[in-house]
């Protein structure tokens, strides 16, 4: 009996202290990914903002002498911003004499989405404000702390908080002479947030006396948003921590005004809880998730009690049948583990060559009478089964690859990376945009995603002939490049590319992912990895790094793509020595090496005497950001500044609306060509026959508010442009646009 009283007590204990840290991880890991998505949305949405003031106060400061045009120029940015909700120019006092000692045009949008200008106001004192002056003395652009407004509504009215970023203008000296203001009301940010934590309460903490909330404080420690709506903007979470006795919670407080990242166990209100924390640096805000102890606990002690009184019924028949039943079930278990590790290894890429001395090689090298590249790959999971995947396909001379890290580990993860294996294989064979591959796995891995497990992924597509790299990243860990023209401080050949901080694929349906492109050079290396490797910790709990990875690749930038992998596996062991992998750790090297026939030719240079790029798209408003990239990367070919690559785009993003909004198209194709000093850029759409070149019919003379509407994009395509042309041929559109190249390098 007392055997008996003995094994309980420790399958009890067992079983607690393993539910317990369960229960902890399973919630540090779902309150810390609602902060991370939810403070990339934050950041996304104050980015709009941010590019809006800049790509609009250039136009603005290019007609300052038009006081008329002012407005204008307020309507449009509020029209074609739909979180910003008012525009304005407050101009130093007496800068335009003829309107008074100060001229604020403004624009706003109502409760129905109406835009208006405001009364004008007759005593404005914004020009005394510590931002105002602060803003225009040093000229530089900020974000103002938050402020109340009034919404009006049909029946009522409505104080609605808002925050402010403010950019200087310039006179055609270039003197501040005012400020652009763009105003977005929080609620507008923090509405994910709050229903993201509304759905945690109701399916995960019903019935229980203390639910989680979120937060947001400023870098003074005022909270901008809490469930209390009487804190906000009255009271101080610096201020409340310092009331109480515990120094616990004024250390994790000055922690969160500072802008670091992390979570702590302290009272808040009274309630012993957890809080995550992390900060959106744009406008030095501190989000924060409080999830009470018996919340996280609450389900623990329900599942604790159900197994104990389990137990007891079970007891005795346990005893006569576990050992026989747990020799068969290990055996079991590990076989099915051994059969589900060797299905996974046996769908990542195999040589084509195949032989049994290279029966557990992932090396592959393409020869051909134009160019080669020497790819070498390794997956090396936590456990039996893992969630990360590499993949490759070569396809019409280009070669498609991606690296990808599942959320979570286990069962569950490996079963969404086959997924994402798979959906990468068929995608690819149709695809050849990295950025459509990815939005399109996005799409597919989001429609059934209840578990909230995300991807981070890189997808390349690798031209063979000409070294041509285009890539998007979707939350990974930044690829090296590596050759032996770099010397970048230690790091001795290898740096990282620059990647844009897109969400993981799985976070959001609709989030829009931006490609990147780049050039190799002959012999130049991409070496790509999941963090496994660069947050392996020995026992020590100190991890290998991303510099140690920069340098240890920098320092064997002439080894082939296997001998290159291979090392890194027996540095990461050696560092880890005696410690368990705690993730898994997968790697990949390429190395693109054209033939000498092309090795001095120009195909691969970015300054070719002869460059042409298609692209094709749907005539849908929805597809209209895929422009940007496009063009920006022609105008790159063509050496253009910035200012010049802003006009072109201007024009293109008019001719191409055109096509959407009037023309019934269902495709249209861009065709860039450069030669000698000249850009030809022609849009081919399938719509009804429409001539953008004819001559606008808009009489400038009248005021902008009493001319009908129309008509402008016609002036701006000819302005924006050196020559335009129109045909109409075989039922399609054939608009050209050309562009002198005057600045080529």
């Amino acid at each position: 009996m007392a055997v008996v009283l003995v094994m309980m007590a420790v399958i009890t204990s067992l079983v607690y202290f393993t539910v317990r840290n369960f229960m902890l991880e399973e919630a540090q890991e779902r309150y810390e990914g609602i902060l991370k998505k939810n403070q990339e949305e934050f950041r996304r949405r104050l980015s709009d903002v941010y590019n809006a003031a800049k790509n609009n106060v250039h136009d603005i400061e290019r007609d300052i002498d038009n006081t008329d045009a002012m407005y204008d120029h307020m309507k449009r940015i509020v029209s074609l911003n739909p979180t910003v909700r008012s525009s304005t120019l407050l101009f130093a006092p007496d800068v335009f004499p003829q309107k008074g000692r100060f001229f604020v045009p403004m624009v706003k949008r109502d409760s129905t989405g109406a835009l208006f200008v405001p009364p004008i106001d007759s005593v404005y004192t914004y020009h005394l404000s510590p931002w105002y002056k602060r803003c225009m003395q040093g000229d530089t652009a900020m974000w103002v702390s938050s402020c109340y407004d009034i919404q009006r509504f049909p029946d009522k009215v409505r104080p609605i908080m808002l925050t402010t970023y403010a950019m200087p203008v310039h006179n055609h000296q270039g003197t501040p002479v005012g400020l652009l203001c763009l105003q977005l009301s929080k609620q507008s940010i923090h509405r994910g947030y709050i229903e993201e934590i509304k759905r945690v309460n109701d399916e995960h903490e019903q019935g229980l006396k203390h639910k989680t909330y979120c937060f947001v404080i400023d870098r003074h420690g005022n909270y901008i948003m809490h469930p209390d709506t009487k804190r906000i903007l009255n009271t101080s979470f610096l201020d409340l921590t310092k009331e109480t006795p515990d120094t616990l919670d004024d250390r994790v407080v000055a922690k969160m005004v500072q802008g670091e990242n992390g979570e702590a166990m302290m009272d808040v209100d009274g309630v012993h809880s957890w809080i995550y924390y992390r900060t959106i640096k744009y406008v030095d805000w501190t989000m924060a998730i409080v999830v009470p102890k018996d919340v996280i606990f609450h389900n623990g002690r329900m599942l604790n009690m159900i197994i104990l009184f389990t137990m007891l019924l079970g007891l005795v028949a346990i005893y006569f049948i576990c050992r026989r039943t747990i020799k068969k079930t290990t055996a079991y278990i590990e076989r099915d583990l051994t059969i589900a590790h060797d299905i996974q290894m046996a769908m990542l890429p195999k040589s084509p060559t195949y032989s049994p001395a290279l029966a557990d090689s992932s090396l592959f090298t393409l020869h051909s009478s134009l160019s080669k590249f020497d790819l070498y790959a390794s997956l090396t999971p936590a456990r039996e089964v893992g969630g990360d995947l590499y993949n490759f396909l070569e396809r019409d001379g280009h070669l498609f690859f991606c690296i990808g890290d599942v959320s979570g580990k286990g069962v569950p993860a490996a079963l969404v990376m086959a997924v994402t294996r798979s959906l990468f294989r068929s995608i690819v064979t149709t695809e050849a945009n990295p950025e459509r591959i990815v939005w399109r796995i996005n799409r597919a891995i989001c429609d059934d995603n209840e578990m909230g497990v995300f991807v981070t992924m890189f997808v390349g597509v690798l031209d063979l002939t000409t070294g041509h790299l285009d890539y998007c990243n979707a939350g990974h860990e930044a690829p090296l490049l590596l050759n032996e023209r770099l010397n970048i401080k230690d790091e001795k050949g290898a740096t990282a590319l620059a990647v844009k901080p897109n969400l993981p694929v799985g976070a959001l349906p609709d989030w829009t992912f931006e490609a990147q492109q780049t050039q190799l050079k002959p012999g130049d290396m991409l070496f790509l990895y999941t963090d496994g490797l660069s947050e392996a910790k020995n026992t020590a709990g100190r991890q290998f790094g991303r510099k140690h990875v920069a340098q240890l690749a920098g320092e064997h930038i002439h080894d082939s793509a296997q001998q290159l992998v291979e090392l890194m596996q027996q540095q990461v062991q050696r560092h880890v020595g005696g410690a368990s992998q705690s993730d898994d750790i997968t790697l990949l090297a390429i190395r693109w090496q054209p033939s000498p026939a092309l090795a001095d030719s120009s195909l691969y240079t970015l300054h070719s005497s002869l460059f042409t790029s298609d692209l094709s798209m749907s005539a849908s408003m929805d597809e209209i950001d895929r422009l940007k990239p496009y063009i920006e990367h022609v105008a790159q070919q063509a050496g253009f500044d910035d200012k010049e690559t802003h006009r072109l785009r201007l024009a293109v993003e008019e001719a191409v609306a055109n096509v959407i909004n009037y023309g019934q198209a269902t495709t249209i194709t861009l065709s860039t060509a450069i030669t000698g000093s000249q850009l030809t850029l022609t849009v081919d759409d399938d719509g009804i026959a429409f001539d953008p070149t004819q001559a606008s019919t808009t009489d400038l003379s009248i005021p902008a508010d009493e001319r009908p509407a129309g008509g402008m994009g016609i002036i701006l395509l000819h302005k924006m442009t050196d020559a335009l042309s129109y045909e109409r041929v075989d039922g399609h559109n054939i608009l050209t646009i050309v562009k002198k190249i005057t600045n080529k390098q």
